[in-house]
């Protein structure tokens, strides 16, 4: 069977890439949800094309000009020309896409399985989206341009990354790629909000997790909700979507144990850090001080 890391980097075996970072997280049932960031900084790559014909849509922007670029579908040519930086493109897998890279390039790339499109609708109640599209020279779409720009500090340190946050962002892209390259309908803000029994029961759950991980397709079945009705009636109950209200708590959880003395390696691993630096880093953001400030500052 095939691994995450197996299915994220075959997804992007086509490109001769200087660097490659990839965040991959479960979708709502059997499908993965995947954002990859491509990058080369040399001229004339040549053609690239995914290993086979799949059902799954990429959705590309553009983080830096692309300056030459050929498109061709079904062995046609498309388009030709360049590809401006915040440039959003869509190329539906079936239809045999082969690009010729001419310039350097820098691309955040979606990897968005039918399968996923079709869990997305259904969790709304909604027709499934049977095709994503988008003009073949791209759109500016300021939406997926931030969306992309919040996930590119996670995509330099993708070890990094809990599963809250990676479903939470992933979902949200999915659904909105549905939305306005698919025509599904907008998703209906809920209204609904957790009771008091729910919130206590599953931030106990969060709790027990503070030293590892949770998913949050874990959590929503929990109570027995789709995922995205889950993250909008936790923000609404709580203030803060699930993976922030983590982060939170991990950060009290180390300032208790910091207090106590226990030592700063201990406390990274304790909290559900993956390192000691990124313990350091997401503290000192979190409080304005580095640990070895604070424990200064609590102690004076």
């Amino acid at each position: 069977m095939e691994t995450d890391h197996q299915y994220a980097r075959r997804q992007v075996r086509q490109f001769k890439a200087d660097s490659v970072a990839q965040i991959v997280a479960p979708g709502l049932g059997h499908s993965k949800l995947l954002v990859s960031r491509v990058r080369r900084d040399t001229p004339e790559h040549g053609f690239a094309t995914p290993t086979r014909p799949d059902a799954v849509f990429s959705v590309l922007v553009q983080l830096r000009q692309q300056d030459r670029r050929e498109l061709y579908l079904d062995d046609k040519l498309v388009h030709q020309g360049m590809f401006p930086e915040r440039t959003v493109s869509v190329v539906n897998h079936w239809q045999r896409p082969k690009a010729n890279l001419m310039s350097a390039f820098d691309t955040v790339i979606f990897t968005v399985p039918q399968s996923a499109l079709n869990e997305v609708a259904a969790d709304h109640r909604l027709p499934s989206v049977e095709l994503l599209t988008c003009e073949h020279e791209g759109r500016i779409d300021h939406a997926v341009w931030s969306l992309t720009q919040s996930l590119l500090p996670a995509l330099d340190r993708p070890e990094e990354v809990g599963s809250l946050y990676a479903e939470r962002l992933l979902l949200a892209s999915t659904t909105y790629f549905a939305h306005i390259f698919g025509g599904m309908r907008p998703p209906t803000a809920m209204s609904h909000r957790l009771s008091a029994n729910e919130s206590g029961h599953v931030t106990e759950m969060m709790d027990g997790k503070v030293h590892s991980d949770i998913s949050l397709a874990d959590l929503a079945s929990e109570l027995g909700m789709p995922p995205g009705q889950f993250v909008q009636s936790f923000r609404r109950t709580i203030g803060k979507a699930p993976d922030e209200w983590m982060q939170g708590r991990r950060i009290d959880r180390a300032q208790t144990l910091l207090a106590r003395k226990v030592p700063t390696t201990e406390v990274a691993a304790l909290c559900g850090f993956s390192s000691v630096r990124h313990f350091i880093r997401d503290f000192t953001s979190s409080v304005g001080m580095s640990p070895t400030e604070w424990i200064k500052h609590v102690f004076h």
